[in-house]
């Protein structure tokens, strides 16, 4: 079942009459319904990915992003994804390049470090966070000294970000920072702080 129930039992044509509508919903939703959508389409086989790929060059940010996570989660083996995901980190619009590195996150793409650690100090706060997602997946072992740094991130985005990627860090020794964001202003940031306390504290 999707996140979006009345999608799953759509057919291709009305997946796709979906994802091409214009939508009334909240901006801050907009990308969740493009993914899933997209991820809906992928499903669908290989006329559901020519559609998506054959969207790239059209598609606006929102639905870029989607397609990006869908063609990655699903990922077909005739594709050559990373080529396309690293053209995509050069982009103008964050939520892009966030999908891109996101997406090389899935797929594993260990070797993209350099391209992706460059954007560190992006000025978007979603390419701050996704890089943090990056190192903290694929990383580990050098994600530590940026996740505490991205606790003082002047954004709550990031810094709920690095909570939670310490949490599935196992990264005991950040405890006493997490404190710290227990206070923080935005309530988000809060209860990842908590919640990644309380993962830590479970570490034998």
């Amino acid at each position: 079942m999707s996140f979006y129930p009345e999608f799953d039992n759509l057919t291709l044509e009305e997946l796709i009459d979906q994802f091409q509508k214009p939508l009334l919903e909240q901006e801050d939703e907009l990308p969740l319904y493009r993914s899933e959508l997209a991820l809906l389409i992928a499903k669908q086989g290989e006329k559901g990915i020519v559609f998506l790929l054959d969207q790239i060059k059209k598609a606006d940010s929102d639905r870029l992003a989607g397609i990006l996570f869908a063609l990655t989660e699903t990922p077909a083996k005739y594709l050559r994804l990373s080529e396309l995901l690293l053209t995509y980190l050069q982009d103008s619009r964050p939520m892009v390049i966030s999908s891109a590195i996101d997406g090389l996150s899935r797929l594993g793409e260990k070797d993209t470090l350099d391209q992706v650690l460059a954007l560190r100090e992006h000025p978007s706060p979603y390419v701050r966070g996704s890089v943090l997602r990056f190192m903290a997946r694929l990383h580990p072992d050098r994600a530590l000294p940026l996740l505490l740094k991205a606790l003082k991130d002047p954004h709550f985005i990031v810094r709920e970000n690095a909570a939670d990627e310490l949490g599935d860090l196992d990264a005991v020794a950040a405890i006493p920072e997490l404190h710290e964001l227990l206070v923080d202003s935005h309530p988000y940031v809060r209860q990842a702080a908590q919640t990644a306390i309380e993962i830590l504290e479970l570490v034998p």
